[in-house]
Formats: C-alpha cells, structure tokens, sequence
C-alpha cells in the first residue's frame, strides 16, 4: 500500500513533513505492516470446537430469552455473564 504526497508550490519542508505523516499515519500502513510481521497460528480443532459452542449457547440462550418476551439486549448481556452455565441441549434449532 502506498501513500503518495507531492509538495505543494511555496511549501515549506516542515509543513510537507507533517502532512505526509498525517496522511501516513491515517492510511493505516504501519497497522497492516505490523499485523504482518508475525505468522499468526491456524486455530486448532479444539479452539474451533469452543467458538462453535460459544456461539451455539449464546444464540440458544438469548433466542429463549427473546420467546419469554426479553429484550435482545438484555438478553445478550445476561448470556455473556452467564456463558459458562448455559447448559446447551445439543441440537441446532
């Protein structure tokens, strides 16, 4: 990704400098860079089993809430407080 800054007529260094650093700074460059610079692991069958049953307990639960008449925000707080006691039945609905 580059980012390309021409000076201006009558521009002075200093000024030229700071707009190519904002300018730098907000085309996001250095994050993408720094996201690159180490390999990231692919996440393991375990890790990939915990997400789905995260996800699936979370939606079980605040779709129940929902029927009984709860707001889904209410809902999706009190479900991520009580993640770990959602007894999920086992079958997707």
């Amino acid at each position: 990704m580059r980012v390309k800054v021409k000076r201006r007529a009558g521009e002075s260094k200093g000024q030229f400098l700071k707009r190519f650093l904002t300018r730098f700074s907000r085309s996001g460059v250095v994050l993408e860079v720094k996201s690159k610079m180490y390999r990231t692991k692919k996440p393991n069958e375990r890790r990939k089993w915990e997400r789905k049953m995260y996800r699936l307990k979370l939606q079980y639960f605040i779709n129940k809430k929902m029927k009984e008449g709860w707001p889904f925000q209410k809902a999706y707080e009190l479900a991520k407080r009580y993640v770990s006691e959602i007894k999920f039945p086992g079958k997707e609905e």
